[in-house]
């Protein structure tokens, strides 16, 4: 295809980014030109946007990918608020748990020392607890 000469007037900051791609890209500036056009068909649905702020950094890709990002952070927002729901129906069984462990506790030590107890009259001797006996 035949080439066109051109000359256009930019802004400053344009033309540095061209310089920056062009760079990047390891082409010359009119390379970079054409391949940034190729680049901008590809896209038609964000291209109006972009051409109508003047600003590439607010146009529709981004506008587009705020949104996207803004309604994964809803249906992360509420998969965290039950997730804070589990968490506190788990914090309620452990501290149900908690208690009927403490209880238990409790009543296996009245429980060892009643044994305890009983064991120690066991080993006393016919004599010993014939006068228990008779004592009352």
């Amino acid at each position: 295809m035949a080439k066109v000469k051109k000359t256009f007037r930019i802004e400053e900051d344009a033309y540095d980014e061209l310089v920056e791609l062009s760079t990047g890209w390891d082409v010359s500036q009119g390379a970079a030109i054409e391949r940034a056009i190729r680049l901008a068909r590809q896209m038609p649905d964000t291209l109006p946007d972009v051409c109508q702020t003047g600003d590439s950094s607010i146009g529709g890709v981004d506008s587009t990918a705020v949104s996207a990002l803004v309604g994964q952070l809803a249906v992360k927002d509420a998969q965290l608020a039950k997730k804070d729901e589990q968490i506190a129906k788990l914090m309620e069984t452990v501290t149900d748990s908690t208690k009927a462990v403490q209880g238990a506790q409790a009543l296996h030590h009245e429980t060892a020392q009643t044994l305890a107890l009983e064991s120690a009259e066991q080993k006393l001797s016919r004599w010993q607890r014939l006068k228990r006996a008779w004592r009352g």
